[in-house]
């Protein structure tokens, strides 16, 4: 048994491995590899590492804890662990349990108040998908707690009509870089934390401000909705699993109205300007993820797609 750091094999070990048990599920790339995990400055190095038998990669852990300079409202006593992930074939031979104490004792080396699976920053996962009951139970057995479902929804919109609105239509556009200030601004007031961080994220990798659209009201920004395509310069959350799908697919998600203002349709307004905008686009299908809101958007026809056991653990 040879154990080496993530951040040192190759990538294409990894997508290989993974592919091998989720790929038909939740197919990874390269592209997406690198940017949530190699270039993501939360990983956190002494706790991710890859166990190999006989040169073969068998399993590996990715953990994370916020350490990123930016202006946002993060949690610093969270550690997250992004994924663990053991080969089918070694399964039940203790190299799981090798990789979480491993974590774990480097999390409590941080002093780190809890740990969280998936949620992290740039995850893959809001939990543990829900058709994996022995994952779910591996890590109940370890002592993590069983907290919500969330679940991601997904409409088919090709050829189908636009939503009509039931407010002024002209009160929803998609921003531009010049924009982006003020919807920072107003992520900072209004969303403090996940949120704003990742809108800071994104404003320091693209700047244009075409993944996001504005609410405004007598000329004030109200309210934003993210929306993710395929030509987004980041692989947002929304589209990670595009590559099931043979066309082009569009994501919603973050969203949010100013808590003065709602009550009066601007938010479910503001899910349907944003599924038009992406049908101008080309999409042939949107998915939402990690959410909790099935009634909410099965107004709009969206359908339950993926549900995930959110879970966690405080640290002595």
């Amino acid at each position: 048994m040879i154990i080496k750091s993530v951040l040192d094999i190759e990538s294409a070990e990894v997508v290989n491995l993974w592919n091998e048990s989720l790929g038909s599920r939740f197919p990874m790339r390269k592209e997406l590899w690198i940017q949530n995990t190699l270039q993501d400055k939360n990983v956190l190095p002494e706790a991710s590492i890859a166990i190999f038998e006989h040169e073969r990669l068998v399993g590996f852990v990715v953990c994370k804890k916020y350490q990123e300079q930016l202006a946002a409202d993060m949690s610093k006593d969270i550690g997250w662990i992004q994924c663990l992930f053991v080969s089918e074939s070694k399964r039940n031979s203790g190299i799981g349990t090798k990789l979480l104490n491993h974590a774990e004792q480097a999390f409590k080396f941080q002093n780190l108040k809890e740990v969280r699976l998936g949620r992290d920053p740039l995850h893959y996962f809001p939990g543990i998908p829900f058709e994996d009951g022995s994952a779910i139970d591996f890590f109940r057995k370890k002592g993590y707690l069983m907290e919500s479902v969330e679940i991601d929804l997904l409409r088919t919109v090709k050829g189908a009509a636009k939503y009509e609105l039931t407010n002024d239509k002209n009160c929803y556009r998609v921003l531009t870089k010049e924009d982006m200030p003020e919807l920072l601004r107003f992520l900072e007031m209004s969303f403090p934390g996940r949120w704003h961080y990742e809108a800071l994220h994104y404003d320091r990798i693209s700047q244009n401000g075409r993944e996001f659209l504005g609410f405004y009201l007598e000329g004030k920004l109200q309210g934003f909705c993210r929306i993710n395509d395929h030509h987004s310069p980041i692989i947002a959350q929304n589209v990670y699993w595009s590559p099931l799908f043979q066309a082009p697919t569009g994501g919603i998600g973050p969203l949010g109205i100013d808590r003065s203002i709602r009550g009066k349709h601007y938010g479910i307004d503001l899910v349907k300007a944003a599924a038009n905008e992406l049908m101008n686009r080309g999409v042939d299908q949107i998915i939402i993820d990690w959410t909790q809101l099935k009634q909410f958007y099965g107004k709009l026809g969206f359908e339950p797609w993926r549900k995930y056991r959110a879970m966690s653990k405080p640290l002595e």
